[in-house]
């Protein structure tokens, strides 16, 4: 949902995987090929990237020969134990829900954006498939997730839903679904946050139906585009309707395809987004 989009988009790109290298490796790819941006996705945890180059990024900001870049993930539970120290080692970062820009802000960081989530139409719009499965979830079920789980299971909803499912499984599954389940609560706490996942069930030409989060209305129209909940109870009355209603689903899924395709294809906003880090 990066790489291949910033290829698709013209630029000369250099994948550099900070779960196999670090500082070394990154200062000679650097003095080799002298970028105009480092784009990074850091995670600061040493489980998946040990070596992440957290020496050579500094240089390179301080410097000001390389415009360096970090897109922040989950500030809805790492901004206080990640994101608030980190973005101090970037020229500019961006934060997937807009408010916490305000936050970044107050620690005294102020070339943050607000930059949410999106999917490479490349990958998820071209699987051409009957969708014979009425709902399926991908994902691990922690927190509450299970708890929901448990309810539509009860009720007698089945749910598709693939374990360890590879990217290229995830594609198939809601290509093949005609709704997609998004749980939007992280496994950290009760928050709820941007997901990819809003996203890439669209994307998929799916109807998509998620747990609510305020943000989210500002990307789909709600019972137009998508179709939100909060609640157990909530999902399965909703569900329960949706199975009945074939053709409500479609059209949902189809306007929902047709917005994502006009805003969120990750072209568009990586697009949008290069040209506001280049304005700093």
């Amino acid at each position: 949902n990066f790489y291949i989009p910033l290829m698709a988009l013209g630029h000369n790109i250099t994948f550099f995987d900070t779960a196999q290298y670090g500082d070394e490796q990154l200062r000679t790819l650097i003095e080799n090929k002298k970028p105009d941006l480092l784009f990074c996705i850091t995670t600061g945890d040493q489980n998946y990237c040990p070596q992440e180059p957290w020496e050579t990024i500094s240089q390179e900001t301080t410097s000001g020969r390389t415009k360096t870049f970090n897109w922040f993930c989950d500030d809805s539970w790492r901004y206080d134990s990640f994101s608030s120290e980190a973005c101090h080692h970037f020229n500019v970062c961006s934060t997937p829900e807009a408010k916490f820009v305000e936050r970044y802000k107050k620690d005294n960081y102020n070339n943050i954006l607000a930059a949410t989530w999106h999917a490479n139409s490349d990958l998820y719009s071209v699987v051409n498939v009957r969708k014979t499965q009425p709902i399926t979830f991908v994902g691990a079920l922690h927190g509450t997730r299970q708890i929901f789980m448990n309810t539509l299971n009860s009720c007698g909803i089945q749910v598709n839903h693939p374990r360890g499912a590879s990217f290229e499984d995830l594609v198939w599954e809601y290509s093949r679904s005609q709704m997609g389940i998004n749980f939007s609560k992280n496994s950290v706490n009760s928050e709820t946050q941007m997901k990819a996942r809003i996203f890439e069930i669209p994307a998929a030409r799916t109807m998509l139906i998620t747990e609510h989060h305020d943000e989210i209305e500002h990307c789909f129209k709600i019972d137009k585009e998508i179709i939100t909940f909060e609640t157990e109870t909530e999902l399965v009355e909703k569900l329960n309707f949706l199975l009945k209603n074939p053709a409500v689903v479609s059209k949902i899924a189809l306007n929902g395809y047709k917005r994502f395709r006009a805003e969120h294809d990750s072209k568009i906003r990586l697009s949008k987004l290069l040209e506001q880090i280049n304005k700093i």
